[in-house]
This record gives C-alpha cells, sequence and structure tokens, in this order.
C-alpha cells in the first residue's frame, strides 16, 4: 500500500505571504508617522501661503520713480482703479471664495491620510492575526498528517499480513486442486490410451483386412482391365490387319496378277498390280504406325494449322500421305489435292476414303510433271527416312515444280528436344537420320524459297518438365534459368516444319 500524500504547509505559508505582499504593494498608502501631505511643504504649500496674503488687491498703493511724471502716472492709476473698483471687487471675491476651497481641499485630503493610515494599520493587526492563524494551522496540519501517516502504516501492516495469510491458504487449496486433478488427468489418460489401443489394433486389423481385400480385388480388376486392353489392341490390329490384308487382296483381283511388282503409273493410270509375294509384305509399316504414331484425329489436330498456307491454290500434293489425315484436311477445307506414297495399304485406305492418292516414287512422280505446276507440296515425316542427299534433291525438285507462289512445308521430328530421340525417333526401322531446322532453313533459303520459316509443334507434356524451385530468401533466379534451358534441351517441341514460298519471276 502506498504512503499518505504530505501537505507541504510551509509551501502554502508561503503562498499567502506572497499574495498578501502583492496586494500590500499594489494598495498600501503611507502612514501618518512617515508620509507629509503636499500641502505641508514645497512648491503647493507656497501657492497655499500665496492664495492666503495675496487673494486682496485692492488695497494696492501707486508709486512712480519718475520726477517729472510720476506724479501724473500715479494719479492716473487712481483714477484708473476707481474705474475698475467693481471688476476689482468681484476679482476679490472670487479670490477668497478659490482660497477658502482650496483650504478645504486640504483639510480634507489630510482627514483622507488619517483615514488611510488608520486602515492600514487595521490591516497589518489582521495580517499578524492571519499570520498566528497560520501557524497554528500548520502546527495542526502536520500534527494531522503525521496522525494518517501512523494510520495509514498500521493499515498497510494489517492488510499486508491478511493477504499474506489468503495467498497461502489459496496456494495450500490450489496445490490440493492440482494434486487431485493430476490423479484424474493421469487415470483418464491411462484409460484414453487402452481404449486407443484396444481400438487401434482393431482398426488396423479392419484396415490391413479391408487393404488386402481391396488390393486384391484392384490386381484383378487391374489385370482383367490389362487383359481387355491388350485383347482389344490385338482384336483391332487383327481386324485393321485382316482389313488392310482384304484390301491387298481386292486390289490384286481388280487389277490382275502383277508379273513385274512394278508401281502405279504417274498419271495414276493403273499398271499390273502387286505380285504374289507383295500380298503379305516384309514389313506391315501400317500396322506399325496405327500403333505407335496415334490415332487419325490425333494426327488431325497436329496438321491442321498447315492447312492455311494452301488456301486459295490447287493441285496440291502430299508426299508420304499415310492414312490420307492431311488430304482429309483439304478435302474439308475444299482445296483439291493429292497424295502419293510407296505403301500399298496407306494407298488403299485413302481410296476407301474417297480420297485421291496413288503408289508411286515420290522422287519419280514429281519428276514426270511439269515444271511450274504445283500449288503446293506437303511432306509429314518424311524426310527423316531419307539420306542427306537424297533430301536436298527432293527441296530441289519441290522448287522446279512448284508454280509461283506456291508453298512447300516438310515436317519432321525436331533434334533440339532430346526427348525425341529417347522416346519416337529410334522407334522407327526406316529412319536414316534426324535433320536440324537450322540446317532446312538454310536449305530452303539457298534453293531460292522465299519467306522462310521454321514452325514448331507437339509439345512434350508439361508434366515431365522439371519443376523450377520455390524457396522463400534463396536467390534461385539463375539456377532456375538453367532448370528452364534444360527443360527446352529435353521436354521441348518435338516436332517442327521447314516452311518456304516460291518466288514470282521478274
Amino acid at each position: 500500500m502506498g504512503e499518505v500524500q504530505e501537505i507541504d504547509v510551509e509551501q502554502i505559508m508561503d503562498r499567502i505571504r506572497e499574495n498578501i505582499r502583492r496586494r500590500r504593494g499594489a494598495g498600501d498608502s503611507p502612514t501618518s508617522e512617515n508620509h507629509l501631505s503636499p500641502f505641508d511643504s514645497g512648491q503647493a504649500a507656497a501657492d497655499l501661503a500665496y492664495l492666503h496674503s495675496g487673494y486682496e488687491i485692492r488695497n494696492i498703493s501707486f508709486v512712480s520713480h519718475r520726477r517729472v511724471v510720476g506724479p501724473l502716472i500715479v494719479a492716473a492709476k487712481k483714477a484708473l482703479r476707481k474705474l475698475l473698483t467693481p471688476i476689482l471687487e468681484r476679482q476679490v471675491l472670487y479670490n477668497a471664495a478659490s482660497t477658502r476651497v482650496t483650504t478645504h481641499l486640504k483639510e480634507w485630503v489630510a482627514t483622507l491620510d488619517r483615514q488611510q493610515a488608520q486602515a492600514v494599520q487595521a490591516v497589518n493587526t489582521q495580517m499578524q492575526a492571519l499570520e498566528r492563524s497560520q501557524a497554528q494551522l500548520r502546527d495542526e496540519v502536520l500534527d494531522v498528517q503525521a496522525r494518517l501517516r501512523a494510520e495509514v502504516l498500521a493499515l498497510e501492516s494489517r492488510l499486508r499480513q491478511e493477504l499474506l495469510a489468503t495467498q497461502s491458504q489459496l496456494r495450500e487449496d490450489a496445490l490440493a486442486t492440482q494434486s487431485q486433478l493430476r490423479e484424474d488427468v493421469l487415470a483418464a489418460q491411462s484409460q484414453l490410451r487402452e481404449d486407443a489401443l484396444a481400438a487401434q489394433s482393431q482398426l488396423r486389423g479392419d484396415v490391413l483386412a479391408a487393404q488386402s481385400r481391396l488390393r486384391e480385388e484392384v490386381a484383378g480388376q487391374s489385370r482383367a482391365l490389362q487383359e481387355v486392353r491388350q485383347s482389344s489392341a490385338t482384336a483391332r490390329e487383327r481386324v485393321s490387319g485382316a482389313e488392310r490384308k482384304l484390301r491387298r487382296v481386292l486390289h490384286a483381283l481388280e487389277t490382275g496378277q502383277a508379273r513385274d511388282g512394278r508401281p502405279e503409273t504417274r498419271a495414276g493410270e493403273e499398271r499390273p498390280a502387286l505380285a504374289l509375294p507383295e500380298l503379305e509384305p516384309e514389313f506391315d509399316y501400317a500396322g506399325f504406325e496405327e500403333r505407335f504414331r496415334g490415332s487419325e484425329e490425333e494426327l488431325k489436330e497436329r496438321q491442321r494449322s498447315y492447312v492455311q498456307y494452301f488456301e486459295g491454290r490447287e493441285n496440291i500434293l502430299d508426299i508420304g500421305c499415310g492414312r490420307g489425315e492431311f488430304l482429309e484436311l483439304l478435302r474439308e477445307s475444299g482445296i483439291k489435292a493429292r497424295g502419293v506414297d510407296l505403301d500399298l495399304d496407306m494407298v488403299l485406305l485413302c481410296r476407301d476414303k474417297g480420297l485421291d492418292a496413288v503408289r508411286d516414287d515420290a522422287f519419280a512422280y514429281l519428276a514426270a510433271l511439269p515444271d511450274d505446276s504445283v500449288g503446293g507440296v506437303f511432306a509429314a515425316q518424311v524426310i527423316e527416312h531419307l539420306p542427306p542427299r537424297r533430301v536436298i534433291e527432293l527441296v530441289t525438285l519441290c522448287y522446279r515444280k512448284l508454280a509461283p507462289g506456291g508453298v512447300l512445308i516438310l515436317e519432321t521430328p525436331n533434334p533440339k528436344c532430346l526427348m525425341v530421340f529417347a522416346d519416337s525417333f529410334y522407334k522407327d526401322p526406316s529412319h536414316v537420320q534426324p535433320l536440324h531446322p537450322d540446317t532446312m532453313q538454310f536449305l530452303l533459303e539457298a534453293t531460292g524459297f522465299h519467306e522462310v520459316e521454321v514452325r514448331f509443334s507437339a509439345p512434350v507434356d508439361s508434366f515431365m518438365r522439371i519443376p523450377l524451385l520455390q524457396a522463400p530468401g534463396a536467390d534461385l533466379e539463375r539456377f532456375n534459368e538453367g532448370i528452364e534451358r534444360l527443360n527446352s534441351l529435353l521436354f521441348g517441341f518435338q516436332d517442327y516444319a521447314a516452311i518456304g514460298r516460291k518466288g514470282f519471276a521478274h
């Protein structure tokens, strides 16, 4: 408990004395003992004496020191005085009245001085009495303050003792309650632990049994699904293979047995058809593409962006037309086109779709066409099957056969994406070597094509890319830049197309 605030009596008394001194300095008047009236001495006293002695101005004697005219002047002055006697009498009366008023004022001022002295004496007497009262009050205040301090100290001591006793009792009660709670909690924890262990053991057994059953069911369904998928794919391939074989047989029956096995003629005229050994090709390339290249719908979506380059033109040639996906896109856009392919199965499939396709060697077919007669040439996934010398020959031949303004598009795997070599390029045993996009751009420009561009497509699925690191406070910019370069190298675009346009002759 804090101490009672002390009353500073001395400070209060000093403040009272200072107030009295200020009041005394502002309105105190001198006492009769140490103050002289202004009429008792000085110029005021002399003026007052002059008023008493000189207010009578009628009995003034006239004297002249001039011997000759002196008597005349005196006589004139006396005559003048008699004439001015009424005026002088009024002046005398005025002077007398002024003197009496001044005398009364002097007496009144003296009376005021006496009254002021008496008032000052009374005030001094009261101040002395007040000072005595203040001293007595200071003693009383000090006495009261001492008693209050003693009482406060006694009360503080008593409260401290009571507080200590209460704290001790509360501590004992808290310790007892804490001990009881600890025992109750330990007992509850022990019981809960036993119940949890029992429930956990039971749950673990149930979960293990359910997992075992689920694993067996999933494994069985997975095996069944895999078997169905394999059987479905096998059945689909068998059906597709049977369809191809049927087409070959029908084609052989329609065209007659071939004696020399030569391709069809350049203008689409049928040569003698296949020899018997060709009814069963040495390598089922159509079946290979069906399994590894993707569905026809997927391939059409990849190639759809190339259609715009051939809009407004006709007599488009699709080299290596395969299953005819691009020919179908051109037909949907109203663009007249023909496909050429060495694989009989591919040609027959295109014809079943109502597409214009011939079986022939692309070089031989192009060479037989007139120069400047083809509106555009499209070759997807072809040039990687050729030696470099033949690629140069193909580009040169296409440039010669294209009409002015005609477009050449050569799509091929992108060797700048290493995933191509790990996944797709070496699956095809007929691939010879990849061609770098810079090489193909140079080849087209050197051959004479204009507006040459390289267009990348078929990016690797993004889930295969290496994720960038995100660490707060770490400077990972350069590291992540390296990861981006590595992603571009490993998981970039799988294909690209070299595109060029033949200029108009000047």
